[in-house]
């Protein structure tokens, strides 16, 4: 009988949850004495005799136990060896171990303070070094120093060897790092560590949505093109200027892979006025664009969910996938999503794309196949053989933002009409029309008017003011916001609100006018800001900037002054050298309305003609200079000067 080293009835038990090897990845010969070793291990479990064993296997008894050591233990990822523990490693035979290997093993084994030592300094251990991401070479002229430290010879391994071990050091360490991943991640860069955090073992614990609009991503990009705005020159000339690079903000689905919406920005920045613009684009029925520029057009059902189903209006999403970019984390976009649209909101894991792949993968689908195809494409990276002074043929070509508009809604019309691989190359809007109209998975539609007030409101604010004024002191009814004051004719007649809070509602891109309700939510009347801030079009934004630069230049007492026309003057001027400047002065003519410079109306009068010019001051052209004498010349400067004397 075999002996009682083991619980044999605990082995019968686990037995059947061991791996077995795979006959097809085996060698022949090595799977063939595994045959005979693990009839051996059963027979030996099952309780038989070791003699009968030994006769029947020809295994020797005293070998019995080490097999059956090789089974239990735990293998390199953690896990009990099984079967598998009874095949040695072909790499054992063909890669034997070197004596200096060997020598090197048996040194930690002797002092094992040496192992905790190499691993404390490899990983940064705050308890033996500071130093971050220690170099081999470092780390061998420190593990020289402690094996002196620790009483070993100058005789002794490794100071006998020629490299007195660090080749036997680096295999270690290299060993060490593949053993404990936890530990590699403090050698990494922040990017990596912070991908290899996240990234899953095994398990999925999340499922991606099946039914249309159930899930939807949400993410900006900057796009891989430049284009020019046009700056007035002192001269009535006007010059187009590079400004700074616009922003995609988009919105897909991830059941179907639809680009429900988007919204672009021209900010150096997106915010989140920004993002909500690309879900009010999401939800609202789409309006084509009328494009200018010839041979581009759209696709024959639109290229958008809401041209392909007219009935798919006003759809709410159940829930949304953000980053943790500011513009998503503000009180205001959390509040708006939440309680305005009735949706959860994921912001998944901090610095991690990964987790809304779906979304970045459109943007990598969108410039390979749009914007890099252009001359005036910055390429995916400053090292891009695409790259190519884009700046050049956007000035050349005159590249305009509204240019971009154009490319970018027809880009993305083109995009949700194309086949992909992970839809079985169905186009997105044909696997919404399957899933919707054919399997029933039908969404939820806010089609009523609260719902749709809500929806077209996305972006409003609210706030709390006190209205002052006295007719005593001359002032009638008025309220401050944002450094302007604000009046109706309503709430001018009398002073029934005066010194009582009212409640206001304004678009934070337009705020020239709002709207003023009372505590409990009767309607008063639309606010007008006072001058020309009531009378331009201009956002919140502008608002700070045209006060800001009324304090340095001390405009802000004047009472018939126009601060933002002077804002406007002043980005004209500092756009001829500026970037951003050129790009907020594009921004402020959008938001007030204004024709582009080159729209505006010639006064043919001013005109001057230059040669007509040249012939009436008798002035010479370079070619014709050197054709002159010194004497004609001296002629030709002095009558000049005796006609300015006159």
């Amino acid at each position: 009988m075999a002996n009682k080293k083991y619980d044999l009835e605990e082995l019968r038990q686990s037995r059947s949850t061991w791996p077995e090897p795979v006959p097809e990845n085996t060698d022949l010969t090595l799977y063939s004495r595994y045959l005979l070793k693990k009839h051996a291990v059963d027979m030996y479990i099952d309780g038989l005799n070791v003699e009968h064993i030994q006769k029947t296997t020809g295994i020797y008894a005293s070998r019995l136990c080490k097999l059956v050591d090789d089974c239990i233990r735990i293998n390199e990822n953690g896990q009990i060896a099984g079967y598998c523990g009874l095949i040695k490693k072909k790499a054992a035979i063909d890669e034997p171990v070197s004596n200096t290997q060997k020598e090197f093993s048996n040194l930690l084994e002797k002092y094992p303070s040496l192992k905790d030592f190499i691993a404390g300094n490899y990983f940064g251990d705050k308890k033996y070094t500071l130093e971050k991401n220690m170099n081999s070479k470092t780390l061998h002229g420190k593990f020289l120093v402690e094996c002196r430290r620790i009483g070993i010879m100058q005789h002794e391994y490794p100071f006998t060897t020629i490299n007195k071990g660090y080749v036997s050091l680096c295999k270690y360490l290299n060993r060490l790092a593949a053993q404990n991943l936890s530990l590699q991640i403090k050698r990494m860069d922040k990017d990596s560590s912070q991908k290899l955090a996240t990234t899953g073992q095994g398990t999925r614990y999340s499922t991606n949505s099946l039914y249309p609009f159930s899930t939807v991503q949400i993410d900006g990009h900057i796009i891989d093109m430049v284009y020019t705005v046009e700056i007035m020159n002192e001269d009535g000339t006007i010059s187009n200027v590079i400004a700074t690079r616009a922003w995609l903000i988009a919105v897909i689905d991830v059941a179907t892979r639809c680009i429900l919406g988007y919204s672009l920005s021209q900010e150096f920045n997106y915010n989140q006025y920004d993002v909500m613009d690309a879900i009010k684009d999401a939800i609202i029925p789409k309006e084509l664009k009328a494009l200018s520029i010839p041979g581009l057009s759209y696709p024959s059902n639109g290229g958008y969910y809401s041209t392909a189903f007219p009935e798919l209006k006003y759809i709410l999403f159940d829930s949304i996938m953000l980053d943790n970019a500011k513009s998503h984390l503000s009180s205001f976009t959390i509040d708006k999503l939440v309680h305005g649209l009735k949706c959860t909101v994921n912001y998944g894991s901090v610095a991690t794309p990964e987790t809304r792949g779906i979304v970045e993968r459109f943007f990598q689908t969108l410039e390979k196949t749009g914007f890099h195809k252009l001359p005036m494409t910055t390429g995916s990276s400053p090292r891009d053989l695409k790259r190519d002074a884009p700046e050049n043929p956007a000035v050349k070509y005159h590249v305009t933002y509204d240019q971009i508009s154009e490319i970018m809604d027809v880009l993305i019309a083109d995009y949700n009409n194309t086949p992909h691989k992970s839809l079985d190359n169905l186009t997105p809007l044909e696997c919404m029309l399957k899933k919707v109209y054919e399997a029933g998975m039908t969404p939820c539609i806010g089609d009523d008017e609260a719902t749709e007030d809500i929806i077209k409101k996305l972006n409003y604010r609210t706030d709390m003011r006190t209205v002052r004024g006295r007719a005593k002191n001359g002032k009638r009814a008025y309220i401050q916001f944002m450094g302007v004051e604000y009046r109706s004719r309503l709430l001018s007649l009398n002073e029934a609100y005066v010194n009582k809070k009212i409640r206001i509602i304004y678009d934070p891109r337009d705020i020239s006018s709002l709207e003023a309700y009372t505590e409990d939510g009767k309607y008063i009347d639309t606010l007008t800001a006072r001058g020309e801030f009531g009378t331009k079009s201009h956002s919140v934004k502008t608002r700070k900037n045209v006060l800001k630069l009324a304090r340095e230049r001390g405009r802000q007492d004047l009472e018939f002054d126009t601060p933002i026309e002077a804002y406007m003057q002043h980005l004209q001027k500092e756009g001829r050298k500026s970037k951003r400047s050129a790009t907020k002065s594009d921004i402020v003519r959008r938001e007030t309305g204004r024709p582009l410079p080159s729209d505006l109306p010639v006064d043919e009068d001013n005109i001057i003609d230059i040669e007509t010019k040249r012939d009436q001051k008798s002035i010479p052209t370079a070619e014709e200079i050197k054709d002159l004498s010194a004497e004609e010349l001296y002629h030709i400067l002095f009558e000049k000067e005796e006609a300015k004397g006159k």
